[in-house]
């Protein structure tokens, strides 16, 4: 670890400790107006960024620096809490990661300081700080017990997190995420290093304070603080517009209600001395806890915190993400996540079942029309894949400049873009859309491996209209990019048929995200007859942690456990833990009803949460067939191909006859032609 011994004297600190838990004055409640959204970069990327702000590495960050008996500033321990941190910066991909030496009254601590260089040559630099060291009510007192969770392990934990999700992320100005010791004392490490920057000529464009953000008060209220009347006037109209930025964040991309209310008494202070724009969020006064041992882990309201935590990141990225702002833009190309999406506003619930994405078994040269509509993949074999992309612009897309990228990814929840995901090609469109016009792409060949399901993708891209993945390299949850990007769209079906009393079977993977998760599996049969019957066997570790909703567990093991649920329930799995990247498949046979209409399609929706956020859905979608004539059957025990004029037919039990519209379908999935009732496609 790189450690400045060159310690820097503080110049002008305040002799007495700041008191941050009682504020001068109240807050003011406002009520900033949600924007209306755009769709648009930067726009989408921010709604999608802030999506992946962990709970979990909040308080895991929170805990680990809580368990530091004290990080008194006095204490030894100080030191070893400023490595902690200067590593978990490191872990997070940061290689310029220092701890600077000040010194003050015959005592030095280190302020951690990691650096992200902006794309902007010349650029000012950022900051977004907040101080590490705590204590309790005797300010002297270097060995009591001093966890200081919320003040102020949770304003490092909110930028540890934030120098998390940007570390990918192409921004304009130099960012330093700071964590300051002395700040009890007096700001000492804020003072030295404030000091030293602009003894350096470093322009400083904006500093961001966060102090004690992590347990709401009783109106469940974040304070934006502005600069009003302190040591320099002339950076006040600036501070309450930045101000203004971290209110309308909070309306943006949260619930929490809004105060606006003054800068003091922490790390923001010295820069505000200096002229420097300066803004913070805190959580207001009333915490019962301050400067007390009681300051634990478990009195943290950790949601709260990452609402906190989302504010400040959308902050920082409307102030230097590099990203064209697309607002203006004449052309808005999208593909559509519903038939009523407009590509205005940011997806529902259900942005898996695009329309604008659909699949035919035959290629068009043969005569076969796409838009007669979707038709289910067929195995070992080539299809035909299409797109429509819509133009909401005012002016037209030209010939030539726009593309549609097409991807494919196995059955299942929790995918990772773009980890888990293949390309299907790219296509040039090479006629203008319209505005208010659309246009049909494709055809994307592919041979599909997976029995009855494909998880399809489709991402548009243009000058001035770019998709998500355009800008940022990093991974993100694949459902992220079809919600908020409306140059995303995503098809994510399953349709099979079935007889009465016949079984569907399907296999879904549950997929861990970039750390380990507390995840929930909801199963939704609501729209199934209550006759039928859904069995799901997968690992026994996804089963016994877990509690279990509408689900009876009918068998258990040391590797694998089965449960079983009725039709017209919405069954829930919550409470297990997937590691990294971890891959758990679960097969589920559904004994499908002997009520169903013919012909009537019956969805059966299985959805992942991860740490309480969506983060996949498949939907397999069943259609009852009971009116039999017409339909070819395989019989999966047997492997053949039979009518229901077949002598052998009145032998099949229920489980024996999977239904098909077309004798190839069967063949396409290796069945081959009774000897009896289809003897032109029996091979032998």
């Amino acid at each position: 670890m790189e450690r400045d011994r060159d310690a820097v004297a503080g110049a002008g600190i305040p002799l007495v400790s700041p008191e941050k838990g009682h504020p001068p004055g109240p807050a003011t409640l406002v009520a900033p107006t949600r924007r209306k959204w755009t769709g648009t970069l930067p726009d989408k990327f921010v709604a999608a960024l802030v999506e992946l702000v962990s709970t979990d590495a909040l308080r895991e960050t929170v805990e680990a620096l809580a368990s530091f008996h004290t990080r008194h500033t006095f204490s030894p321990l100080v030191e070893q809490a400023a490595e902690e941190i200067a590593n978990r910066f490191k872990a997070a991909g940061y290689s310029d990661v220092t701890l600077r030496t000040w010194s003050n009254a015959g005592h030095s601590a280190d302020n951690v300081i990691c650096t992200k260089p902006g794309t902007d040559a010349g650029s000012p630099v950022i900051i977004l700080c907040g101080h590490y060291d705590s204590r309790m009510e005797n300010l002297n007192d270097a060995t009591a017990r001093a966890p200081g969770a919320d003040d102020n392990a949770s304003g490092v934990a909110a930028i540890l997190e934030i120098a998390r999700l940007l570390e990918p992320v192409a921004l304009t100005s130099t960012v330093r995420f700071v964590a300051f010791s002395g700040e009890e004392q007096g700001l000492w490490g804020a003072t030295a290093y404030a000091a030293e920057l602009h003894a350096a000529g470093a322009q400083v464009f904006r500093v961001v304070n966060l102090d004690m953000v992590g347990r709401p008060p009783a109106d469940g209220s974040v304070t934006v603080e502005r600069d009003i009347g302190n040591a320099v006037a002339g950076n006040d109209a600036a501070s309450l517009a930045f101000g203004a930025v971290m209110a309308q964040a909070a309306a943006d991309y949260t619930t929490l209600p809004v105060k606006l209310g003054h800068i003091y008494s922490s790390d923001y202070m010295p820069f505000e001395a200096h002229g420097d724009v300066t803004i913070g969020a805190y959580e207001g006064e009333g915490n019962p806890h301050y400067h007390r041992t009681t300051d634990a882990p478990a009195t943290l309201d950790y949601g709260y915190l990452a609402d906190v935590t989302r504010i400040t990141l959308a902050t920082l990225l409307a102030e230097t993400l590099k990203a064209v702002d697309e607002a203006s833009s004449a052309v808005d190309l999208y593909i559509r996540d519903n038939p009523t999406d407009t590509g205005a506003q940011p997806s529902g619930v259900q942005f898996w079942t695009s329309p604008d994405i659909w699949v035919r078994n035959n290629d068009i040269s043969t005569g076969d029309d796409p838009e007669l509509g979707h038709e289910a993949p067929i195995n070992d074999r080539p299809n035909y894949l299409y797109v429509r992309v819509h133009n909401r612009g005012t002016a037209p897309a030209a010939a030539g400049v726009a593309e549609v990228r097409t991807y494919r990814c196995d059955p299942g929840t929790g995918m990772m873009w773009p980890t888990h995901f293949q390309s299907l090609g790219t296509s040039v469109i090479t006629a203008p859309i319209p505005a208010g016009g659309s246009a049909r792409v494709g055809p994307f060949v592919w041979t599909p491996q997976i029995v009855d399901h494909e998880c399809l993708l489709a991402i548009v891209s243009a000058p001035g209209d770019h998709a998500i993945p355009d800008i940022y390299p990093g991974e993100l949850n694949h459902g992220l990019l079809a919600r908020f990007d409306n140059n995303v769209g995503q098809r994510n079906v399953a349709p099979q048929m079935a007889a009465p009393g016949g079984k569907t079977r399907m296999t879904i993977t549950l997929r861990g995200g970039l750390k380990a998760t507390d995840g929930s599996w909801e199963l939704d049969a609501s729209a199934l007859p209550e006759d039928t019957r859904i069995s799901v066997r997968t690992l026994s570790r996804m089963i016994e942690p877990a509690t279990l909703t509408d689900l009876e567990v009918k068998e258990t093991g040391a590797v694998r456990s089965t449960v079983e649920m009725k039709g017209g329930k919405v069954a829930v799995v919550d409470g297990y833990r997937l590691d990294a990247d971890d891959h758990v498949a679960a097969e589920i046979t559904i004994d499908f009803s002997h009520q169903a209409e013919h012909m009537k399609r019956y969805p059966f929706v299985a959805t992942q949460y991860q740490d309480g956020t969506v983060v996949g859905r498949m939907t397999i979608q069943i259609t009852a067939v009971k009116e039999l004539d017409d339909f070819f059957f395989g019989n999966p025990h047997s492997g053949e191909i039979h009518v229901t004029t077949c002598p052998y037919w009145p032998k099949l039990g229920p489980g024996s006859k999977v239904p098909f519209l077309r004798v190839e379908d069967a063949i396409a999935r290796g069945y081959n032609g009774c000897a009896y009732c289809l003897p032109d496609h029996n091979t032998g």
